[in-house]
């Protein structure tokens, strides 16, 4: 029990340091919105964060993962997997940013003048890598939640005449099945799967 206490509070304050730190990306891009679009990206930001939060307190305080149904466990941890893998790359994008501003920030000890050194700058270098870091943690979100709701289920089938030389009569005109990357384990669709394999 308590060591899964510590897990839990380890994963929560993981979970949490990667939202604050795309937050500061969310701030910094919505800075010259109007107040309701800002205040709307701003709090609307933390609501997935507080849902999952919410969904990790539930799934410790249930003692028992396997209680929920297959189905409710593979929503919960792809969609917590989907939101913080994306995460993670904006993160990456962010910490390029950070590194490269600690570097001015040392090298302004050793400088006797300071400055604003591009003055004619349209978009500031932290701006442009903020709105790059939430591009690339929305693409692969995208790219997951689309897999998810369509992809999972968009069936294929293909027919292939295979002709072999050296291939005996008495197997000519055979015809050979086979199913593959189906994905059917994680969102079984039993209408989907039966109608490809009646087709």
């Amino acid at each position: 029990m308590k060591q899964r206490m510590i897990t839990l509070l380890f994963v929560i304050g993981l979970f949490l340091l990667i939202d604050y730190y795309v937050f500061q990306a969310v701030l910094t891009v919505s800075q010259h919105w109007s107040d309701t679009w800002r205040n709307a990206i701003r709090y609307g930001f933390w609501v997935p964060s507080i849902l999952s939060v919410g969904v990790l307190l539930w799934w410790f305080l249930i003692g028992d993962p396997y209680k929920v149904s297959a189905t409710t466990r593979t929503l919960i941890f792809t969609g917590l997997a989907a939101m913080y893998f994306s995460k993670f790359f904006a993160v990456l994008v962010l910490f390029v940013d950070d590194l490269q501003r600690g570097f001015r920030w040392i090298v302004s000890f050793f400088q006797s003048s300071g400055g604003n050194t591009s003055p004619g700058e349209i978009i500031t270098r932290s701006e442009f890598l903020s709105k790059t870091a939430l591009v690339v943690g929305t693409v692969p979100f995208a790219a997951m939640t689309y897999g998810i709701l369509s992809g999972a289920h968009d069936y294929r089938v293909r027919r292939k005449t295979v002709y072999l030389p050296n291939l005996p009569k008495a197997f000519d005109g055979i015809k050979i099945g086979q199913l593959s990357d189906i994905h059917a384990g994680s969102f079984f669709n039993k209408t989907s799967l039966s109608c490809l394999l009646l087709g």
